[in-house]
């Protein structure tokens, strides 16, 4: 399986663990653990033998995750992100800072188990990560625009024809969250939403820079 093995500690005890194979993971994670500063925000990741080991450390805690290395890392990570919104936003937080080695497996193995196999089925997962990286990379691209159009003081043809390109892009962009919102409308409206709010307001500014470009001339 892609995801193999996850856990939350406290600094350097294990509060919970959960492994979908037999392995020996735990004396790899206890080095990644000695070598982790849980105290700040950080993400990153090391790699032993065949395996990536993926590590979030937030507010004190660590969140782990073995996976295969050919496993994507941005699904790894969201695993990651996505249990540690769950774990702080438990009672089980309040209890970890004097709990013991494994006291937490009771109440949070199960929802790591849950989490693990979702994530590794990640198809599912991944078309919604696609779609979110589609929507930033639509945004980027936009604002890069509007700003050489400010920057440079463009002509009106050229804003016309930049118009044009965009309203193209967005309509094409918008082609393609239909079908995927066909498949699975009820995960990704709100990023539809945000997506048309974002796209309404990029071309109204880009409107309003043409009018004051007429205007001007």
């Amino acid at each position: 399986m892609p995801l193999l093995y996850t856990c939350v500690a406290c600094k350097s005890v294990v509060l919970a663990d959960y492994a979908d194979v037999v392995g020996n993971f735990e004396s790899a994670t206890v080095q990644i653990l000695d070598r982790t500063d849980p105290s700040k925000f950080s993400r990153h990741t090391y790699s032993l033998k065949k395996y990536n080991y993926h590590v979030l450390t937030k507010d004190g805690f660590t969140f782990l995750v073995i996976a295969d290395q050919d496993f994507p890392k941005r699904i790894s990570f969201g695993f990651l992100e996505k249990v540690e919104e769950i774990f702080s936003a438990g009672d089980l937080v309040l209890r970890a800072s004097t709990a013991k080695p494994y006291e937490l497996r009771r109440d949070f193995s199960p929802v790591l188990e849950r989490y693990l196999n979702k994530y590794n089925n990640p198809a599912e997962v991944d078309s919604m990560a696609h779609l979110h990286q589609e929507v930033d990379d639509v945004k980027d691209v936009m604002n890069q625009n509007i700003e050489r159009i400010i920057q440079r003081g463009k002509n009106l043809d050229t804003l016309h024809r930049e118009t044009e390109e965009l309203g193209f892009n967005a309509r094409q962009f918008k082609r393609s969250g239909v079908e995927l919102h066909r498949k699975m409308w009820w995960k990704n409206v709100k990023v539809m939403v945000v997506l048309s709010v974002t796209l309404i307001l990029i071309i109204t500014i880009v409107t309003l820079v043409i009018l004051w470009q007429n205007n001007k001339l």
